[in-house]
């Protein structure tokens, strides 16, 4: 099961006659350029809106919709894998992944959510899969609870992980270090679902799980750059970062200095 979420820009010209998209997805468009466009159910009946950039819509699924475009646009389209709408709906008690869809969303914790995304991308995505995953699952609740068909918000959870649950996850990351895990792998070591182990492994930790992985990832490459004999490409790809750019990035913002100089100040 995968819960990342799947962003792509894409890029409208001027169509005369409308044509036909499909989302098999949830997909949740963001406006990047100001736009101007018609869409409907059928090719005569159209409706007009404009955009302006930001401004968010959120697409039907499984449903032909056609769509007739009155200026060059780009837009962002954020995908929802169905797994994880399904299994945060059923964590929501919602028991229906379907959505209301709108032509002009608007949510402050969505659009945050969606930033955050970009943002992450942008950026190589530094904190690796397991935030990518956590974003997945918080946009899939925040759009079931903002236009789900019942609306329920997320149940929070006191307390922490068991002693014996802490260390089964704990073990688990340090063991896999060097692979691209997931919350969803980090979660069945608990017995938990995805978002309950979430807010569980915060409470015990103080960290969120791909803070704690990111973490880990570093202190053991702490320990490998001790060796004079291991390359800088090496410890990297053995504590689970995918490039020496990724690794030197994230190294950086939690050390205070690059792998390079940390190793010469070991000398």
């Amino acid at each position: 099961m995968g819960s990342a979420l799947l962003l792509q820009r894409i890029a409208g010209e001027i169509s005369p006659e409308p044509v036909c998209q499909l989302f098999k997805s949830q997909v949740l468009a963001k406006v990047l350029t100001p736009a101007e466009f018609e869409f409907g159910l059928g090719t005569y009946d159209l409706s007009r809106c404009r955009y302006v950039p930001g401004e968010m819509i959120l697409c039907r699924r499984n449903t032909e919709e056609w769509v007739r475009w009155r200026s060059s646009i780009q837009m962002l389209l954020i995908t929802v894998p169905d797994d994880t709408m399904l299994s945060v709906a059923e964590e929501m008690g919602n028991g229906s992944r379907e959505l209301h869809e709108t032509p002009r969303l608007e949510d402050e914790r969505i659009r945050a959510l969606v930033a955050a995304a970009e943002a992450e991308q942008a950026a190589g995505s530094p904190a690796g899969r397991v935030y990518a995953d956590s974003l997945g699952r918080a946009l899939a609740a925040a759009l079931l609870q903002s236009r789900g068909t019942l609306r329920r918000p997320m149940c929070t959870y006191r307390g922490g992980l068991s002693p014996v649950q802490l260390r089964r996850v704990t073990g688990f990351v340090y063991e896999h270090l060097h692979e691209d895990l997931s919350l969803l792998q980090m979660a069945e070591e608990a017995g938990l679902s995805p978002s309950y182990f979430s807010q569980m492994f915060r409470q015990s930790t103080g960290l969120a799980p791909h803070q704690f992985v990111l973490r880990a990832r570093v202190e053991r490459a702490k320990e490998l750059l001790v060796c004079p004999d291991a390359s800088v490409l090496d410890v990297a790809l053995a504590c689970g970062f995918q490039t020496q750019q990724h690794f030197a990035r994230v190294f950086r913002a939690l050390c205070k200095a690059s792998p390079t100089e940390f190793r010469r100040r070991l000398v």
